[in-house]
């Protein structure tokens, strides 16, 4: 199976995809990044244990895209200048598609620009693998981090729509910021299942550009 695809979405997209797989693992194919085809364009999908990354390119029908070639075992990539093949990882990857079909949700939705401010400047304190808890109201996000004397608190004008009152969603602030920056928006959108449970970003258009993120567990504050 062969596309032609934008060269510098391309670039883009996989270093994108490639910030949320592990350093390390153990496993060679949990460290690499899934390539779909998926109507008429490319799907490539990224994933660790606390974050998964997904983003879907169309394919171009200009001249100077790329030209990405699929088989059984192999990848090739040519441009007007290049040509490169290389091997596919043996093994498995786990099934983003499960992943990213979230089903029943609410849907939060919030300024970009602010939020992305109010991680960075709460996350200070949040050591190691301290996360950020974000609580959903219907009219507000809080935000929230660190622990005992350490807190650090922010709120901000938000839109919870889905019958629930507050949801609460804690996750690490440093995929959490990696998410947002990958966004150009004015706004993003949290599709949320509920406590203790995966969230999805996008942003306020909610089509190609998907980042999800596992909650994990949040200390008393």
């Amino acid at each position: 199976m062969e596309f032609r695809i934008d060269s510098s979405a391309l670039t883009e997209a996989v270093a994108w995809a490639s910030r949320v797989l592990p350093a390390r693992s153990p496993v060679p194919v949990l460290g690499g990044l899934l390539l779909e085809a998926a109507d008429g364009g490319l799907r490539i999908s990224g994933r660790d244990y606390e974050a998964s990354a997904r983003i879907e390119l169309a394919a171009d029908t200009e001249r100077d895209g790329r030209a990405l070639a699929l088989d059984a075992g192999s990848i090739g990539f040519e441009s007007a200048r290049t040509r490169t093949t290389t091997r596919l990882l043996d093994g498995r990857l786990p099934r983003h598609d499960m992943l990213f079909a979230l089903g029943e949700h609410a849907v939060a939705e919030t300024a970009l620009a602010p939020l992305t401010e109010a991680v960075g400047r709460v996350a200070v304190v949040a050591e190691g693998d301290s996360p950020v808890q974000l609580r959903f109201t219907e009219d507000a996000v809080h935000l929230r981090a660190g622990c005992e004397d350490d807190v650090a608190s922010q709120r901000l004008p938000a839109v919870l729509e889905g019958g629930a009152e507050s949801l609460t969603v804690a996750v690490n602030p440093g995929y959490l910021l990696d998410a947002l920056h990958s966004f150009a928006s004015d706004s993003v959108r949290f599709r949320l299942l509920g406590p203790g449970q995966r969230a999805l970003l996008t942003d306020a258009s909610g089509t190609a550009h998907r980042h999800l993120l596992m909650s994990v567990r949040a200390p008393l504050l």
